[in-house]
């Protein structure tokens, strides 16, 4: 995500939260006698090491769906060219694929919460909790994206999952 637009906010907003979660990246490779803090610079809690590589999973593929939304929109405005018209159909289905990988991403972070949450730990549970009061805080329709449109689902399908086998 390193040639990112950066006149689309919530693009600009992802990739700082991206270099925030490398730079606690860097604090885990650096072995340091200091005890880490539960929250990073920024306010963003600090989470393990596999969660961190799910976090940045999810929002590789909410870059991916972002774009993929961009290219749909372009193909339906009225001034659309000819040739984008016709590809509508395939841009369609590219956000439509997209957002599946970015719900599909996002069972992943849910099911690293739970298993953090049978150890007592709660890092993925307060990124959560971070992520909802952040896409409140800065009203970001990026982050209510991700929310509404990856973790949300997430959680729903695997209650539905969990229920299905109890």
């Amino acid at each position: 995500m390193t040639k990112i637009n950066h006149n689309r906010p919530s693009l600009r907003l992802l990739d700082n939260y991206i270099r925030e979660l490398k730079s606690q990246q860097r604090e885990y490779s650096v072995p340091d006698a200091s005890p880490r803090s539960s929250v990073g610079i920024s306010g963003m809690p600090t989470v393990s090491e596999a969660a961190q590589a799910k976090i940045l999973n999810m929002f590789e593929k909410a870059d991916a769906y972002y774009r993929a939304f961009s290219n749909y929109l372009d193909s339906i405005l009225p001034k659309a060219e000819t040739s984008g018209r016709k590809k509508r159909a395939s841009l369609k289905e590219k956000l439509d694929e997209s957002k599946v990988s970015l719900r599909d991403s996002c069972v992943q972070i849910v099911l690293e919460a739970m298993r953090e949450k049978m150890e007592g730990k709660t890092g993925v549970i307060k990124w959560l909790e971070w992520l909802q009061s952040e896409a409140q805080r800065t009203n970001d329709y990026g982050l209510y994206d991700i929310l509404e449109i990856g973790v949300k689902p997430a959680f729903e399908k695997v209650e539905a999952i969990i229920a299905k086998s109890v």
